[in-house]
Order: structure tokens, then sequence, then C-alpha cells
């Protein structure tokens, strides 16, 4: 009799953009920069962290990438992410890619590995089995493949309500990979979310029968109000949501 033992299951890394540096901040005050972080603190706290916490599988490294004062957020961080039960890391910008950076900050890591790297915001959720159901994917032995949960949904705070979203090329999409370094990944960062599909050898599309990531749609993610605007199916079970995505203490 051959037994044929299971291979190990890759390396699941969250990457999480914090405050990773964007243009828009050249030309604004200090004071503008100082209460973006506030709000986007408030945001983790009250969305993100919560969902990750609720998730039963964690990620191996959730790697939280950060732009200046990289010292000061951390710090006010960590308290947060404590309480989420995951590895984090923090990434601070040392003026090299996305990419590069995600993976020199996962120190531990042998190579040659097998790793998904998947993006979330800092103010949007994911399943409790989003990591579950991404590490028991089978993926292609030539490596270079996306995973997408098309089913997601939006979530609107000022109503209490989930609207269905289904997308392939979504915001929580997870890119594999087989690399020899850190140097060699791509991560899910090398290209834009809406057209990095179009550059994966492969597409996997996980079967859900209820939403996996739900975006959350606020006064400072107003570019998702037209997903609203133009999709006004709502779900019933708002109740049963909140508990999938770790909002239920609300």
């Amino acid at each position: 009799m051959i037994i044929t033992l299971a291979k190990p299951h890759p390396i699941l890394v969250l990457a999480t953009r914090f405050s990773w540096p964007h243009p828009i901040w050249k030309t604004r005050s200090i004071d503008e920069y100082e209460r973006w972080i506030d709000e986007r603190l408030s945001l983790f706290e009250i969305y993100t962290a919560r969902s990750i916490a609720n998730c039963y599988v964690k990620p191996d490294y959730w790697v939280i990438l950060i732009g200046s004062k990289h010292e000061q957020i951390s710090e006010r961080l960590k308290p947060i992410l404590s309480r989420t039960g995951c590895n984090y890391v923090f990434a601070p910008y040392i003026g090299i890619g996305l990419g590069l950076s995600t993976m020199l900050a996962c120190k531990n890591i042998e190579y040659p590995a097998r790793v998904v790297t998947t993006n979330l915001d800092a103010d949007d959720l994911v399943s409790a089995d989003f990591f579950d159901v991404l590490r028991n994917q089978h993926f292609p032995e030539s490596g270079n493949a996306i995973a997408s949960f098309c089913s997601g949904c939006n979530y609107m705070p000022d109503e209490d309500k989930y609207y269905h979203s289904s997308y392939p090329n979504n915001p929580f999409l997870s890119l594999y990979e087989k690399i020899s370094s850190a140097h060699e990944a791509q991560t899910i960062f090398f290209r834009m979310h809406t057209e990095i599909m179009e550059h994966a050898r492969h597409q996997i599309f996980p079967r859900s029968y209820y939403p996996m990531w739900s975006s959350v749609i606020h006064g400072g993610n107003l570019a998702n109000l037209s997903l609203i605007e133009t999709n006004r199916v709502s779900f019933q079970e708002t109740r049963l949501l909140h508990q999938r995505f770790g909002l239920h203490h609300l």
C-alpha cells in the first residue's frame, strides 16, 4: 500500500496598508494627516481588528504596512492588535516596494516557500472561515495563482444593513506564489486589484454560499458608495452576518 503524505499548508500572509505613503499628503497639512490617522485607528479597531479576532484560523503573519511616523502609529496599534490573537508584524516604509516590504517583515519564513498573500484594508471585514477555506485550497504546482472569493457584500453602518456584492476583481484577492527568497515575491501588491487577474497564470474561485468579505461604507470611504447605488439588494440576515464578520458586539 502506498501512502501519500499531504503537503504542508502554504504560509498565509495578511497584508494591510495602514498608512502607506500617498501623493495626496504632499499638499495636505500635518493636522489633516493626524485627523486621518485618528479616524483610521478608530475604524481599524471597530471593524478590521474585530473581524480578524473572530476568525477561527488566523493568518501566519499579519503585516501592517506603515508610512510616516511609523513608530508612533505602531505603538497605538499594538494594544488593538494584541486582542486579535494574531501574529502581527510591522513593515515601516524604507523606500522599497510594498511586496518586498511585506515579505521582509516575515522574518522566520524558510525558503523555498509556498506563500499566499491576501489584501485587507484597514476598515474592512472578512468571514470567520476566510483563512480556513484559503488554507485548504488546492493550489497549482506551477505557482502564481489568484484566489478570489467572488461572493461578498458592503456594510452600511448608518443603516445597519449589508448589501450584496459579487465580482471577481474585488479588493480581497489572494496571490499564491512559490518563491525562493523574499526578493522573488510579487505578493498581492504587484498590480492593482482591478487588473491583477490579467497577470496571474491561474484563477481559483472557491465556492461559498454566503458573503466571504465586506467593505464598510463610511464617511471616508465614499468611493465604494457607487457599489451601493448600483445594487440595492440587501441581506435580511444582519445579525447572522454580524456574527460571521465579528461585529456581534456592536
